[in-house]
């Protein structure tokens, strides 16, 4: 049965991995941010089931396992995804942008931290899927499989 350093050890590089594919096409720091943003989304999104149902005994598998509910809120994430991170790509063009041209120092920090913030954040909303969807495969492979709805 899979535990959390199982859930960990494979959804951290899953939610990495996705959000590189999902931010093929930028290069340089802003596409690094969206990887290490994954890779966070992935390591708590592999945690997240568990949390929703803690595993304080061998039953401890309900909604936030169970098939139906996994699978719509997935759907919801994957139809929408993209321009959430469309969005959050457009504001952080838009602190680089001001980053750009600001002439006080305490702008261009705060521009800084603000873009790269909005970066990993849409690399977190990518990972956190993908790591959830890993944990719920690894423990669909379990003998206890997966409940229908909880």
């Amino acid at each position: 049965m899979p535990n959390r350093p199982i859930h960990v050890a494979v959804s951290t590089p899953v939610g990495a991995g996705y959000a590189a594919y999902k931010a093929k096409d930028i290069n340089g720091l802003p596409g690094s941010l969206e990887v290490i943003g994954g890779g966070l989304g992935g390591f708590v999104g592999g945690l997240a089931p568990d949390w929703i149902d803690p595993p304080c005994h061998p039953g401890h598998r309900a909604v936030g396992h169970g098939a139906l509910p996994v699978a719509g809120v997935a759907i919801y994430w994957q139809q929408n995804l993209d321009a959430w991170q469309q969005n959050l790509r457009r504001i952080a063009d838009d602190h680089m942008q001001r980053q750009s041209i600001a002439t006080d120092p305490l702008a261009v920090v705060w521009h800084t931290i603000a873009e790269w913030a909005l970066r990993l954040l849409s690399g977190v909303l990518a990972g956190f899927g993908a790591g959830y969807l890993s944990h719920v495969v690894l423990d669909f492979g379990t003998p206890r499989c997966l409940p229908l709805i909880c």
